[in-house]
């Protein structure tokens, strides 16, 4: 009996001893077929591009185990690293919010420095006495106005007022639903 090897034979090993040619249908009196042309009748054939094909290798030679323990080992240092991620981006999220809060307090100060350095300036005092509190200097003549109040306005008038004041779809929905008088 042959001694048979579990190595692989290549295109290099032909003549080199016994090798099995037939399979047991074969054997029987069957048609002869090896295993590739059982696997190609099997599955579809896909012509897969070159790094797929070599993605596909290495998923059938990945260990169960250390694929388990992989992915508990990266799903342990993803649940590690959450907290301190989403504080980290809050954190930044804040400190943003407060440098633009900074920036606008301070264009706020630097508007009231100018308004109190305004309001040092003695011209800006007259002018202010004048316009506030109806004051003149000592040779002037105050002449103030008096506007007359306007008459009241009738129902009519508010009536049409109001009118005008809406959108013109309301004034047509309006006049189709209310009766003319």
């Amino acid at each position: 009996m042959a001694e048979r090897s579990n190595r692989r034979r290549g295109p290099a090993d032909v003549g080199k001893g016994p090798t099995r040619t037939t399979s047991r249908r074969a054997a029987r009196g069957g048609p002869a077929r090896s295993r590739a042309t059982v696997r190609e009748r099997v599955t579809p054939s896909l012509t897969l591009p070159r790094g797929a094909a070599s993605l596909s290798s290495r998923w059938e030679s990945i260990n169960p185990k250390r694929a388990v323990v992989l992915a508990a080992v990266l799903s342990l240092l993803a649940l590690t690293l959450a907290v301190p991620m989403r504080t980290y981006f809050s954190q930044q999220t804040e400190f943003d919010e407060l440098r633009s809060s900074n920036a606008q307090l301070q264009a706020e100060v630097r508007d009231y420095e100018e308004k109190v350095a305004e309001q040092n300036d003695p011209a800006y005092i007259e002018a202010q006495a004048r316009e506030r509190l109806q004051f003149v200097m000592p040779g002037e003549k105050p002449l103030l106005m008096q506007y007359p109040v306007p008459p009241p306005k009738s129902d009519e008038e508010r009536k049409a007022e109001k009118q005008a004041a809406n959108p013109w779809y309301t004034n047509l929905w309006d006049s189709v639903s209310a009766p003319q008088k």
